[in-house]
């Protein structure tokens, strides 16, 4: 049963709101044709329609192209408007055009955008977005009557997006150049965000991975394992990278790949050595098959994991390499050394175009851009990158995996600052955006499991209070 169904019926919603749903694109990464693809005991299609008429939506118009002639017929049969786009082969955004160009002739205050790539979004979020528009419009805030508003999860954009009617000649006479994130990023600053608390409205199906992924969300409930639940007993040892390779200005490095300095590698030694001796009293207790609860000991570590970007990987490696030196017999017990695991998913934010420039040309190439930033460090983002709130999806995603597929106690994860705050905010029942004491360059931070309360204990030097830094001073720290 999807999240949020019901078929209760409301005027409300049908006589101000319609929906878009397009279903018109090749599937060429899915390689199977997504809206007759099953979810949740149906095909895509047809439920994500079902459910936008369980919202109280009767107004609905579905763009065809790719197999048009296999879907007419069911449109037919679930009584919805066809919009065909003929020139389906030239992407989503002509697709966008042709359905509000047909939708906006019912004359509604605006519209519901959806892909049918997206079948997991609830009445709820159709709802929630819908009344987010309705409150702000009645509030008569800076948004106005002709804001975009969008479902989040967790801060990060999914799907629907509600467009309203005064922005459709816009978006008509648009060339496409950028998409509809062109047109939607200039007004990002009134853009109405609704937070949902479903996961649904993020979940795409556009590659078989995706597929697979939402199938095993459905059959799980619609829900992710909790991460409290997958970190029982486990010691988490969240390590920063040591200083990287200085530049002659402060730049922005987020993805930007850049090595260590000399010292960046004595303060991964360090680390190591520390993590060494928090070692100890595990390592005896594997050996002597009992840990200081009198229970069976957790398996001994057997990998490190870091991101792949070379700052990462040389501080890991340095640990990794500690590790062996004082436990010789962590081989005998796993047949082989500790190794190191790289996964992209624990890379820092990407800031796209801004990566790897200093902030001064960043701040004066990109001003109106820069500005924003400034208003609202988590939610914003360039075109091609990512947000805060990205980000921690991604790398929330990564922990869950790692969790799921490794059964030491100690779990040693080395990566950049912001995520770090990410995953201990997160592991803590907390968010990216939450306040959170920084990690010096070298140092980590230590989940502990015991007692039943977890503790946190930081190591290194003492970090900075982020409310007294700069803007510039912040980025610095995101590296």
């Amino acid at each position: 049963m999807r999240i949020g169904y019901n078929r209760e019926k409301t005027e409300q919603y049908d006589t101000r709101f319609g929906a878009v749903i397009l279903a018109a694109g090749l599937s060429t990464r899915m390689k199977a044709f997504k809206p007759l693809l099953p979810v949740d005991g149906r095909p895509a299609l047809e439920g994500l329609i079902e459910t936008v008429k369980a919202a109280g939506l009767s107004d609905i118009t579905v763009v065809t192209g790719h197999n048009r002639e296999v879907l007419v017929p069911e449109l037919s049969r679930l009584g919805v408007i066809e919009a065909y786009n003929k020139n389906f082969e030239n992407g989503m955004f002509s697709s966008i055009q042709v359905g509000l160009a047909k939708a906006r002739q019912s004359g509604k205050e605006g519209y519901l955008l959806m892909p049918v790539d997206c079948p997991l979004i609830s009445v709820s979020v159709m709802r929630a977005v819908m009344d987010g528009v309705t409150e702000a419009n009645a509030a008569e805030n800076d948004t106005g009557s002709d804001a975009f508003a969008v479902a989040v999860f967790e801060g990060k954009k999914g799907h629907p997006l509600y467009i309203p009617k005064g922005r459709i000649d816009e978006i008509l006479q648009s060339d496409g150049q950028g998409g509809l994130a062109a047109i939607t990023d200039r007004y990002a600053d009134t853009m109405i965000r609704v937070e949902t608390g479903e996961e649904g409205c993020l979940l795409d199906m556009d590659t078989p991975e995706g597929y697979e992924d939402i199938k095993r969300f459905v059959a799980k409930g619609f829900a992710r394992e909790k991460l409290d639940l997958l970190t029982a007993r486990k010691r988490i040892i969240l390590v920063r990278h040591g200083e990287t390779q200085q530049h002659e200005e402060p730049m922005f490095i987020g993805q930007y790949d850049v090595p260590l300095s000399d010292e960046g590698r004595v303060q991964a030694a360090a680390a190591g050595q520390e993590i060494v001796n928090l070692m100890a009293e595990d390592v005896e207790a594997e050996m002597l098959g009992m840990d200081k609860f009198g229970k069976e000991p957790m398996p001994a570590i057997e990998r490190i994991y870091a991101s792949d970007l070379v700052r990462a990987k040389e501080s890991a490696d340095i640990i990794a390499d500690a590790v062996n030196k004082a436990y010789p017999q962590l081989v005998e017990m796993t047949g082989g050394p500790v190794n190191v695991k790289l996964d992209a998913g624990l890379r820092e934010i990407s800031l796209g175009a801004w990566d790897g420039h200093p902030i001064r040309e960043i701040a004066e190439t990109y001003p109106e851009e820069y500005e924003r930033r400034g208003k609202d460090i988590f939610a914003f983002k360039m075109r091609g990158a990512e947000s805060f709130y990205d980000m921690q999806y991604r790398v929330k995603a990564a922990l869950r995996n790692i969790l799921r597929n490794d059964d030491a106690k100690d779990i040693i994860i080395v990566a950049h600052s912001g995520v770090i705050r990410a995953l201990e905010n997160n592991i803590l029942g907390k968010q990216v955006d939450d306040a959170w004491e920084p990690v010096p360059k070298g140092g980590f931070k230590m989940l502990e499991p015991f007692p039943e309360q977890k503790s946190e204990k930081v190591h290194g030097d003492k970090p900075m209070n982020m409310n007294d830094m700069t803007m510039e001073a912040v980025y610095e720290m995101y590296e």
